[in-house]
């Protein structure tokens, strides 16, 4: 399985990548972007048009340095890089873009958006506030995308919020989300970073995973699981940010096509994102055990309220929360 980007998906296929232009024209610009996708993925597609595209645009001024499938470093990692100019650019998850902007976790507050209709209802509503946020913060935000639903997979059957206390969850140690629900559910988690996970889960060190589907496969994580969810808790958002710093030293034909691109670019982002991830989740679905959590569903809401109210003034305001829950009329 393959996928889109952004979640925390995927450590195939490390490597760079190389630019030749045409006869004649020399690059003189270089933007460098860093994704955690493979290079031969559906979003690894859509950089390879942008790269040629904005190759053409500018008659091969500008050299779109690509580094594939986290060759970069993880998403905070590669926020540090951005910020010290090491990179130019990121297709990063809510987990790199909420150390830019912080606000963007309230599309993730536990239990708000649960289904695809609802996201793009929230995200139409609160783009332009939220552009804006990272335009003050010094980046801009070219084209949103999506990385999957989030569900639990486990090595041992969880069904209510209770089951959670008994196992040991992977927390993502820059995921103020994740600490939040996990806190609320009395469970301990286990603090670790990305590439930590496979072998924690072979050691037995965690044994529960709260991700998305094509995360869990691309990772092969699901080898040493056996039951996932069939109700998603979440959806995982990302974004392709450039730094504007570096954006204004390009020359004006590479800005204008990034535009001119940008509603195509996210459009792609997201069709190719949800597709994935439904996919791995069919796979999955076949190589698990499927657990039905709508017995203990009113348990469940009662952590996702308390995990997103204890978010509220620290990564979100109340007044934010509030308006997604107007859009979505909750």
């Amino acid at each position: 399985m393959r996928n889109f980007a952004l979640l925390l998906v995927l450590g195939f296929l490390i490597s760079g990548d190389s630019f030749t232009t045409r006869a004649g024209a020399e690059a003189t610009h270089q933007l460098r972007i860093a994704t955690l996708a493979p290079r031969q993925s559906p979003l690894g597609e859509e950089y390879s048009k942008l790269k040629t595209g904005i190759r053409e645009a500018t008659n091969g001024q500008v050299n779109m340095k690509m580094y594939y499938g986290g060759v970069a470093g993880d998403e905070i990692t590669v926020v540090r890089k951005m910020r010290v100019g090491q990179l130019d650019g990121a297709l990063i998850t809510s987990t790199g873009l909420s150390a830019l902007v912080r606000q963007v976790l309230v599309m993730e507050a536990p239990g708000l958006i649960r289904s695809y209709p609802e996201l793009d209802a929230v995200r139409e509503d609160l783009a332009p506030q939220l552009e804006e946020l990272f335009d003050k913060a010094g980046y801009k935000l070219v084209a949103w995308g999506d990385a999957g639903k989030t569900r639990i997979f486990s090595a041992h059957r969880i069904v209510g919020p209770e089951d959670l206390r008994n196992v040991r969850p992977w927390v993502w140690k820059d995921s103020a989300t994740m600490k939040a629900f996990i806190k609320a559910a009395g469970a301990n988690g286990v603090l670790l970073n990305l590439p930590e996970v496979y072998s924690a889960l072979q050691t037995g060190i965690i044994d529960t995973i709260i991700a998305s589907s094509v995360g869990v496969l691309a990772f092969q994580w699901h080898t040493n699981l056996k039951y996932m969810a069939k109700q998603a808790g979440g959806i995982v958002t990302g974004a392709f940010v450039i730094r504007k710093e570096h954006l204004d030293t390009l020359p004006q034909e590479a800005r204008d096509y990034l535009d001119k691109v940008a509603d195509e670019t996210e459009e792609a982002f997201r069709v190719h994102g949800r597709e994935v991830d439904d996919e791995a989740a069919v796979t999955l679905s076949k190589r698990l055990k499927v657990v039905n959590l709508f017995r203990a569903q009113r348990a469940w809401e009662e952590v996702q309220f308390t995990a997103r109210e204890s978010l509220v003034g620290r990564m979100y305001s109340r007044a934010l929360l509030n308006r997604v829950q107007e859009v979505l009329k909750k």
